[in-house]
């Protein structure tokens, strides 16, 4: 019998390698000559604690999961990644959750947002990246007015990752217990559904938070943006529409402090009362029924007899607790220690119940000798713990023991001040810049928790008004480095 090795034995290890390589090799040749599969849009829900950038990789489909008390929000993302065709026309909606008893939660409580990219060109000091961010929330239908908006549609590129943001709101009411629903989404040759889970746990948030804050608003730059004129054309168009941003504010529990419009400085507080009453007194038709404001800061003419009108006026209605005179910014840089006393004493003259407010440490007030005539002080973060000498919020309770509050902000300390900077003492400090993470962007109120602060200041939330805030908002060497809102 004729017979050959091949027949008798297998071939070698080095012989069925070479087999397998010219296999393998000749399948490849067939799949690269053969048209590509195209893979269809996918989608998933994502966690508000993550920024979706247009080049994040899909992940599993899923049920959003969150938890939240009887008046709160709580938000996740419905993401969808176009696959190799992209989706045109997409649209989104939710449903009602349904829960114990057949109790629900209504789809008018539940608001739905493209969540609108911006090109960073420039990183944020020494901790941000350039590139595609998110940011801009556009509403399906605006939060305070219920005008609707355009939000939807829009097209999501092939190959690439887009949010809609889900903001839901728990009501007063709502029976504690797991609640289901679901959000729909549709576009060109696409459909898809994200089911949706909701624990209302067995307490109620209240609309006004314990922590006091002061979030400043530059009026004229809101009229600029909206109406292209500073003063808005007039003192009615002006008052409407820092109101609304007030309302905003309150509805995400932050206070915009200096929102005055309609204030003449003379005896007529109708206009004022008219517009921004409501927001004192929590009769404003905020989502968070009852909302108010936590702090009112004194702006127009420093004078005695003006600052006299505002403390007469805020006692009448009940509202003196909130009131306080900005005395001076980070002395001796942006204002004098020298300013403080003569300042102080006119405060204390007009009404000793209106608080001076200054941005130092501790220390610098005790060096300077003005330590005694403060109500607030307001640290930077960076200097309430230094990376190397560590906590120091020990070092204001005796004041906090006399009768004082501290504050707290954080500046461009927190990312560098200037292009490409080290961030202060090189800590991984909270920062509100776009361009990084958004647990970053949290950190401050944790931060305000840890070292049992007060109150939390930011000097400005409108900044990039005055330009076209849609294409940067780039300033004091960081991305959204006072500007939290877009027109």
């Amino acid at each position: 019998m004729k017979s050959t090795t091949s027949e008798k034995f297998p071939p070698s290890r080095s012989g069925r390698e070479r087999l397998l390589r010219g296999a393998l090799l000749f399948l490849a040749g067939i799949l690269t000559s053969a048209p590509a599969l195209a893979a269809g849009p996918s989608v998933y829900p994502e966690l508000s604690s993550i920024k979706v950038r247009p080049n994040a990789a899909s992940k599993p489909a899923g049920t959003a999961k969150i938890a939240a008390a009887r008046n709160e929000f709580e938000a996740f993302q419905v993401v969808v990644n176009g696959g190799t065709e992209g989706v045109g026309d997409l649209r989104a909606s939710a449903s009602a959750l349904v829960g114990p008893g057949g109790a629900t939660i209504p789809a008018s409580s539940i608001w739905l947002y493209r969540v609108d990219l911006l090109n960073v060109t420039t990183k944020s000091g020494g901790i941000g990246t350039t590139g595609w961010w998110p940011d801009p929330l556009v509403p399906a239908v605006d939060p305070v007015d219920g005008q609707a908006r355009n939000a939807f549609p829009f097209a999501v590129k092939a190959n690439e990752s887009r949010a809609i943001w889900v903001d839901v709101f728990v009501p007063r009411d709502a029976r504690p217990g797991l609640y289901s629903g679901s959000i729909s989404l549709s576009g060109s040759g696409f459909s898809a559904q994200v089911p949706v889970e909701l624990e209302v746990w067995d307490f109620e948030l209240p609309s006004t938070p314990s922590l006091a804050t002061a979030f400043l608003a530059w009026t004229p730059n809101i009229c600029t943006a909206h109406t292209g004129r500073s003063d808005c054309g007039g003192v009615a168009t002006a008052a409407e529409l820092a109101a609304k941003y007030q309302r905003l504010a309150l509805d995400h529990r932050l206070t915009l402090s200096n929102v005055w419009v309609g204030r003449d400085h003379t005896s007529d507080w109708a206009t004022f009362d008219r517009y921004f009453g409501p927001y004192l007194d929590g009769s404003a038709p905020t989502r968070l029924a009852g909302a108010k404001m936590t702090s009112a800061q004194i702006t127009g003419s420093r004078s005695e007899s003006a600052y006299r009108a505002w403390a007469q006026h805020f006692k009448s209605k009940g509202w003196i607790a909130r009131l306080y005179d900005y005395t001076a910014d980070e002395p001796p840089y942006g204002s004098s220690f020298d300013d403080i006393p003569p300042r102080v004493a006119m405060d204390r003259a007009a009404d000793p119940a209106i608080r001076s407010l200054v941005t130092t440490t501790i220390e610098g007030a005790t060096v300077y000798n003005v330590l005694d005539l403060l109500d607030i002080l307001v640290p930077v973060i960076n200097h309430i713990h230094f990376t190397d000498k560590g906590d120091q919020r020990p070092l204001y309770d005796d004041f906090i023991a006399g009768g004082g509050e501290v504050w707290m902000y954080q500046s461009c300390m927190s990312h560098g001040c200037s292009v490409g900077g080290t961030p202060s003492q090189g800590g991984s400090y909270p920062s509100y810049m776009v361009d990084v993470s958004a647990t970053r962007n949290r950190l401050m109120q944790w931060a305000d928790y840890r070292y049992r602060i007060a109150g939390e200041l930011y000097y400005e939330t409108v900044l990039a008004f005055s330009k076209d805030p849609w294409s940067s908002v780039f300033e004091f060497s960081g991305n959204g480095d006072g500007t939290l809102f877009y027109p």
